[in-house]
């Protein structure tokens, strides 16, 4: 649509042989022409592309005069180059709107309507459930104002300057890093740092913590509220039974239970996106959980027949033949029990076998371990019945007594080993 802009035309009665137009902006003159018309056509074209590029009917914000006169002092201009010299020098109004946040003016559209649509994206943006409900956390205002069009601003472009201000520049806490470690690779002073993070304390900064770079406000919050159903799974309580008869450290399940199921209504309230708050509003048990009944060991090996506790169990039925200590010039590590040829071996304590085979001056021998370092040794075998890897119970035949190895008869050699170190079995039984 042309829009035929008024100018102001007076005349100068001087004479002279040929008559031009002075055109001034606001009082100031421009340029000089000498056609009136060509000078209108020009104004005319430049306020219609305004118009089309707003797609809002604009008008000029400036007095244009145009004035006769017969004194030429400036070498009038053609039309080309009367637009190339108006073009940065004129301003255009039209009816838009403001968006105002918190009585402050923000941004300027080119009518209500696209003012208040943008509002909509905006909300849509953060928008997760869609029967929630989207709000602005500060107080957000859409009036009708006469406005500059260099003012005017796109709906997309505006979208996109509200969002990045919602962009608060943020740091992860790696492993081995602090404060002035993180306040020096982002050229800030850790005074700086802990004024963004006043709940930051230095020497208790964990791995995974979030620590603000920057004070940057976003320039309009979106609040969304919504209630969202949940099925969430209820852990199977764990149930701890003593067990004096089972070794201290040992355990075994009873009853691997089994996790519950349960539906929890939540409130939650999110700000641009980001959940700052949940409140359970209401929970429905649909199964019950079943709890894990683990069973553990309370008995314990000790050093001393003064003092309480588990004992050993018998590894042979024979009686004790040699005790430990030295014997003819040499350390005896353990204590022989004289037994008859191929009679029972028993493990003396629930464990994991280590050994089970030849093993030099010992002959055929099984170790077995019992966790926190102790070790018993079966040795002088004439059979094993255990391999290496296997878990085997207190009083688990694992063997036969026999004479293999350094043996001058029929018995069973018997040591206890504390972090590899050889104790007095007698202590122990």
């Amino acid at each position: 649509m042309m829009m035929v802009v008024g100018i102001m035309l007076t005349s100068s009665y001087v004479f002279s042989a040929q008559n031009a137009f002075v055109l001034k902006i606001d009082g100031e003159v421009i340029a000089t022409v000498v056609s009136a018309q060509e000078a209108q056509t020009v104004i005319d074209q430049l306020v219609n592309q305004q118009n089309e590029l707003i797609g809002e009917t604009v008008w000029l914000s400036q007095e244009i005069t145009l004035t006769k006169t017969a004194l030429i002092e400036d070498k009038p201009v053609n039309s080309e180059q009367l637009r190339q010299r108006l073009l940065p020098m004129l301003t255009y109004q039209l009816d838009g709107a403001v968006v105002r946040v918190n009585n402050v003016p923000l941004l300027t559209f080119s009518s209500v309507d696209t003012a208040e649509q943008f509002l909509a994206n905006l909300k849509e943006q953060y928008q997760i459930m869609p029967d929630g409900k989207l709000a602005f956390l500060e107080d957000v205002q859409v009036l009708e104002a006469t406005v500059l069009s260099c003012r005017v601003i796109l709906p997309k472009d505006a979208l996109a300057k509200v969002k990045e201000s919602t962009l608060v520049e943020q740091h992860l806490v790696k492993a081995g890093e602090n404060p002035w470690d993180i306040a020096t690779n982002h050229d800030i002073s850790v005074e700086r740092l802990q004024e963004l993070n006043p709940s930051l304390k230095p020497e208790s900064v964990q791995i995974g913590q979030v620590i603000n770079l920057s004070d940057r406000q976003p320039l309009i919050n979106v609040i969304h509220t919504f209630e969202e159903v949940v099925a969430e799974k209820i852990k199977a309580p764990l149930q701890v039974k003593r067990d004096d008869k089972m070794l201290k450290g040992h355990s075994k399940i009873v009853q691997p239970g089994a996790d519950g199921l349960k539906e929890v209504k939540y409130k939650i309230i999110t700000k641009n996106g980001v959940e700052t708050e949940q409140v359970v509003l209401s929970e429905n048990i649909i199964k019950e959980p079943v709890a894990r009944i683990e069973q553990k060991g309370t008995r314990m090996l000790v050093a001393s027949r003064n003092f309480g506790g588990g004992r050993l169990a018998k590894p042979s039925e024979g009686v004790v033949v040699s005790p430990f200590g030295m014997r003819r010039g040499r350390m005896h590590t353990g204590v022989d029990f004289g037994a008859s040829h191929g009679s029972a071996v028993v493990a003396a304590e629930a464990g994991r076998v280590i050994r089970a085979g030849w093993f030099g001056g010992y002959g055929l021998c099984v170790d077995i371990s019992h966790g926190n370092g102790m070790v018993t040794r079966y040795a002088h075998l004439s059979n094993i019945k255990v391999s290496v890897g296997n878990n085997v119970q207190r009083t688990q035949v694992i063997g036969a007594v026999g004479n293999t190895g350094n043996s001058t008869g029929p018995h069973l050699h018997f040591e206890v080993l504390k972090n590899g170190s050889p104790q007095n079995p007698l202590n122990y039984l």
